[in-house]
């Protein structure tokens, strides 16, 4: 075969080879970068909590209190992806259900937090940060407003 020839042959092999290792590459970095859903809100609460402060605000027959409840590191929520979770308080154990409904985390089968029926409405939700606030008023004189603020 003439020197010329074999150099073709040589380039067209390199050429392919060239096409076929771009196309992968190509291929694959298209596939790395599909943009993610974002996480759920579900998903952003399973791990552990900490609970750091409870602040209320009460009326009764009119009269207004408000109070702040500090919790040590003892104190935790452990929200778990199969819908239970673990509430721990000056070392009380309570175990239950949660979940998410109209954006609303509601417990069951705590005796803790079961008593809104809807749900905590969470005001914050970070990596690190989640609030809940409850507020009910069952009359002019009397209502409940209160935020828990927990940490991971």
């Amino acid at each position: 075969m003439p020197l010329s020839l074999v150099k073709k042959h040589t380039m067209k092999k390199l050429i392919l080879t060239f096409m076929i290792v771009f196309s992968i590459a190509s291929i694959a970095t298209l596939t790395s970068c599909q943009k993610q859903d974002p996480p759920t809100i579900a998903e952003q609460l399973v791990g552990k909590w900490t609970m750091k402060t409870a602040i209320g605000s009460y009326v009764l027959n009119g009269d207004k209190t408000n109070g702040t409840t500090n919790f040590t590191a003892d104190d935790y929520f452990e929200f778990k992806a199969d819908g239970t979770v673990t509430i721990v308080e000056t070392n009380q154990t309570y175990k239950g259900n949660w979940k998410i409904t109209n954006d609303k985390l509601v417990f069951t089968n705590t005796n803790y937090m079961d008593y809104a029926i809807a749900g905590y409405t969470i005001k914050i939700l970070t990596a690190n940060d989640l609030q809940l606030y409850y507020a009910e008023q069952t009359n002019p004189n009397a209502s409940l407003e209160q935020w828990l603020n927990l940490a991971k």
